[in-house]
C-alpha cells in the first residue's frame, strides 16, 4: 500500500498532537484516579507523595477543590517553570492547559480534585 505525502503528513501531525494532548490519568495512573466520568464531566482526584512527578498532559477548563495544599513545580512543554503554592480548600474555575507536567516538591502529600467540563476546550 502507498500512501501518499498528504496523508503521511497528516498522520504524523496526528501523532504529534495526540502526545502531547495526553491524558493525566492514562499517563499518571498511579497519581490521578478518575472518580466520575459521564457525558458532561470528568472528576480527578490527584494525590502527588513527595517527588512525585506525572507525565506531560493536558487538561480541559474546569474547576479544582485543593484538600492537602503543598508545592507543585509546574513545567510547561516549552520548558517555563512556576510553582502552585496551594493552601488546603483554595478552589476557583481554571482554563485549559497547554501540556505540561507537574511535580511534588513539598515535604508532604499535595492533592486536589478537579472537575474537568467535557464541552470545554482543551
Amino acid at each position: 500500500m502507498r500512501m501518499s505525502v498528504a496523508t503521511l503528513a497528516a498522520l504524523c501531525t496526528l501523532a504529534v498532537s495526540s502526545a502531547f494532548a495526553q491524558d493525566s490519568a492514562a499517563v499518571s495512573p498511579g497519581i490521578n484516579s478518575v472518580l466520575v466520568d459521564n457525558a458532561h464531566v470528568r472528576v480527578v482526584k490527584s494525590t502527588f507523595a513527595p517527588g512525585q512527578k506525572e507525565g506531560t498532559h493536558t487538561h480541559p477548563a474546569g474547576w479544582y477543590i485543593v484538600t492537602k495544599g503543598g508545592d507543585l513545580l509546574i513545567t510547561t512543554a516549552e520548558g517555563k517553570t512556576s510553582h502552585w503554592l496551594a493552601k488546603d480548600g483554595e478552589q476557583s474555575w481554571m482554563e485549559a492547559e497547554a501540556p505540561h507536567t507537574a511535580e511534588n516538591v513539598g515535604d508532604h502529600t499535595f492533592e486536589y480534585i478537579l472537575v474537568e467540563v467535557k464541552s470545554a476546550a482543551r
